[in-house]
C-alpha cells in the first residue's frame, strides 16, 4: 500500500510531501468548504477523500483513494440542499422538518445506486460500493477521465457532423433504455452531465434521485435550461415520466449537430419558437431531423413515447407514419418480394457488414484524435491505469419486424405463485430475482415509501399483489418500502386530568403501557392535573418509546367546611 499520507487531494499522485503537487500543481494550502468533508478523512476504513470536484442539490462528489485496490475513486456522498447539517464530527443531521424529504431520498439514493452497481450499461460511470456511514450515504465509483461533452464541443468547432456523432450517441441511447428498464429516469440528461472519456467514448454522469430533477419537491430543483422537458416545470397535467428523457436526449442531438442550445421550454411554452437552420436542414438526413423534432415537442401525449421508438425513428426513419404506409401496402409488398427473398437477404448481410465497420472506424478515429489532441496537454497524474472497459463497435441495430398475428392461436399459460416479501430489503430481492427461481418470474418495482411501525426501514411494508396469489410470467408486482417508526411532537398535556392526558398521548400513537404515571406533590396547583411531563411539549420522538406524566398527588382538605 502506498504512503496516503504523501497523495495529493487533487490528482492522488505521491507529491513527496510539498506544500504544492509537482504533478498538478495543486496547493495543498486550499481545503475543502466545512460543510464538506474534509481532505484526508477516511469513509468505511477504506476509502481516503480528496478534494470536492462537483456538487448538486442531491449530493457531493469528492475524488477519493481506494485504499485496498490501491487507485483512485469518486465518491459520492448523499447530501441534499437544505436537508441536512454538517456536524463537528463531520457526520449530518437532518434539519427539523427535513425528516421525510431527506429519509426518502435517501431510499431512492442507495435503491439507485445498488441498481447501477450489478448493471452492466455501456455509457454509465461503473459504481463499485453503496453504504451507509456518518449518518447518510455513498456510492463509490470509478474515476473516469475526460471532460464534458459541453467542453468538448467547445475545443471542436461548436458542432459535429452527423457522421461523427452517430457512433457516440447510439451507445448513449441504449444506456438511457438501459437505465429505463430498471425503472430509473435520469431527468437531466445534457452536455453538462455527459463526459467524453480519453477512449472516445460517452458516459452518463449525475444520475440522481427524482425530487431534484422536477418543480414542487422539498429538494430545491435542479435541472437545465434546454435540456429539460416542460413537465420538469410543474405545469398543470404534465407528468415526468421515461420520455422526459426522450426531450433530453433529443436536445442534445439539436446541441451537438446544429451547435446552439434549444429555447427553454419554459419559453417555448410562452410562445418562443424552435428553427433549425436551412444550413443544417439540407446537410442532415431527413431521418434525424424528424426524431429530433418528435422529441422536442411540448406536450408528452405528442412526444416521441419512449427512447426505443426514438432510437428506431433516428437510425431507420421509422416514424408512426412510416409504420402505417408500409402496413397499408404489406400484402402487395409480400406478393412480389417472394422471388428476390436470397438476393435480398444477401444484400442486407452485406450493407449491415459495411456499415458496422464504417461505424467502428468513425469510433477509431475519434478516439486517437482525442488522446493525440485534446488529452495530450491535461493532467491526469503520471501514473497510468489501463480502463477495464473494452471499445465496442456498435453494429447497426435490430429491429423487430412486424409479423401477423393468427387470430386462432391460443396460448397456454403458466401460473406461478407471488412470494410473500414482507419484512425483506428491496436490494435483497433485486440481487436474488437472477438467481432465485421463486422472485425470477416477477417484475418487482417500488410504489412508494411510507412510515411503518411494524417493518423496519428500508424493508418491504406492502406489495399490490398478495403472497400466495397465482399470476402469469413476468406480473408487476408493485412494492412499498418501509421508511421506519415515524417520530412525533410530543402533544403538550401539562393542565389535563391524568385520563384526558392518556388520551391525547394514545391518538399520537404512544403504547398504553409505555405510558407512566408518577405521582408529584405541588399544594398550589389543581389535584389531580399533569403538572410535567417527559418527553416535553414539542419534542420530536419514536412513538414507541416510554412516556411519563407527572400527576399533582395533592388533594384538597374539606374538613374544616361547615
Amino acid at each position: 500500500m502506498l504512503n496516503t499520507d504523501r497523495l495529493c487531494p487533487n490528482c492522488m499522485n505521491d507529491n513527496g510531501g510539498q506544500d504544492i503537487c509537482p504533478v498538478c500543481g495543486y496547493d495543498n494550502g486550499i481545503h475543502n468548504d466545512k460543510d464538506k468533508l474534509p481532505e484526508k478523512f477516511w469513509i468505511s476504513d477504506r476509502y481516503m477523500v480528496g478534494r470536492a470536484i462537483s456538487e448538486n442539490n442531491e449530493s457531493i462528489t469528492y475524488i477519493g483513494w481506494d485504499n485496498t485496490e490501491d487507485t483512485v475513486i469518486n465518491i459520492k456522498e448523499y447530501c441534499p440542499s437544505g436537508a441536512v447539517i454538517r456536524n463537528p464530527d463531520k457526520t449530518v443531521s437532518i434539519v427539523s422538518g427535513k425528516e421525510f424529504a431527506f429519509n426518502e431520498g435517501l431510499m431512492e439514493f442507495i435503491d439507485i445506486n445498488r441498481k447501477l452497481l450489478y448493471s452492466e450499461l455501456p455509457s454509465v460511470v461503473p459504481t463499485v460500493s453503496v453504504f451507509e456511514e456518518n449518518g447518510t450515504a455513498y456510492a463509490v465509483m470509478n474515476a473516469i477521465q475526460g471532460i464534458t461533452l459541453q467542453d468538448f464541443l467547445g475545443r471542436n468547432g461548436g458542432s459535429l457532423k452527423w457522421e461523427q456523432a452517430r457512433p457516440l450517441i447510439l451507445p448513449l441511447i441504449d444506456t438511457v433504455l438501459g437505465l429505463h428498464s430498471l425503472g430509473i429516469i435520469h431527468g437531466a440528461i445534457s452536455p453538462k452531465t455527459i463526459i467524453v472519456g480519453r477512449d472516445g467514448k460517452l458516459r452518463l454522469t449525475d444520475i440522481g434521485i427524482s425530487g431534484i430533477r422536477h418543480s414542487g419537491g422539498e429538494i430545491p430543483t435542479q435541472i437545465y435550461s434546454g435540456y429539460a422537458a416542460p413537465e420538469q416545470y410543474g405545469y398543470e397535467g404534465m407528468q415526468v415520466d421515461f420520455n422526459t428523457d426522450v426531450y433530453g436526449l433529443s436536445a442534445v442531438l439539436f446541441r451537438v449537430l446544429i451547435g446552439a442550445v434549444p429555447p427553454s421550454a419554459d419559453e417555448r411554452v410562452g410562445g418562443d419558437s424552435l428553427t433549425v437552420p436551412a444550413k443544417f436542414a439540407d446537410e442532415l438526413p431527413r431521418q434525424v431531423l424528424v426524431s429530433i423534432a418528435n422529441g422536442l415537442q411540448l406536450l408528452p401525449q405528442s412526444r416521441t413515447e419512449n427512447v426505443e421508438v426514438f432510437k428506431n425513428e433516428l437510425v431507420y426513419g421509422e416514424t408512426k407514419e412510416n409504420i402505417r404506409r408500409a402496413g397499408e401496402d404489406r400484402h402487395r409488398e409480400e406478393t412480389i418480394k417472394k422471388s428476390g427473398d436470397n438476393e435480398n437477404k444477401s444484400s442486407g448481410t452485406k450493407y449491415a457488414l459495411i456499415s458496422a465497420g464504417v461505424t467502428a472506424g468513425v469510433f477509431l478515429i475519434i478516439a486517437v484524435i482525442l488522446c493525440l489532441t485534446l488529452f495530450r496537454g491535461d493532467i491526469f497524474g503520471s501514473k497510468e491505469k489501463n480502463s477495464s472497459d473494452e471499445v465496442s463497435s456498435y453494429d447497426t441495430p435490430s429491429v423487430d419486424s412486424i409479423g401477423d398475428v393468427d387470430p386462432n392461436a391460443v396460448e397456454s399459460k403458466i401460473l406461478y405463485t407471488v412470494p410473500d416479501l414482507l419484512g425483506k430489503y428491496y436490494s435483497q430481492i433485486v440481487d436474488a430475482e437472477a438467481e432465485n427461481e421463486e422472485y425470477e418470474h416477477f417484475e418487482f418495482s417500488i410504489k412508494g415509501k411510507e412510515f411503518s411501525d411494524k417493518y423496519a426501514r428500508g424493508t418491504v411494508c406492502a406489495q399490490s399483489v398478495k403472497a400466495g396469489t397465482s399470476v402469469e410470467k413476468k406480473t408487476k408486482v408493485e412494492l412499498t418500502i418501509s421508511l421506519g417508526t415515524q417520530d412525533v411532537k410530543v402533544a403538550n398535556v401539562t393542565g389535563l386530568d391524568e385520563q384526558s392526558a392518556k388520551i391525547e398521548l394514545l391518538k399520537q400513537g404512544f403504547l398504553y403501557e409505555n405510558i407512566e404515571v408518577v405521582e408529584k406533590y405541588d399544594s398550589e396547583a389543581k389535584p389531580g392535573i399533569v403538572l410535567d411531563q417527559t418527553p416535553k411539549y414539542g419534542e420530536k420522538v419514536n412513538s414507541d418509546i416510554g412516556v411519563r406524566i407527572f400527576v399533582n398527588s395533592y388533594k384538597e382538605d374539606n374538613s374544616g367546611e361547615d
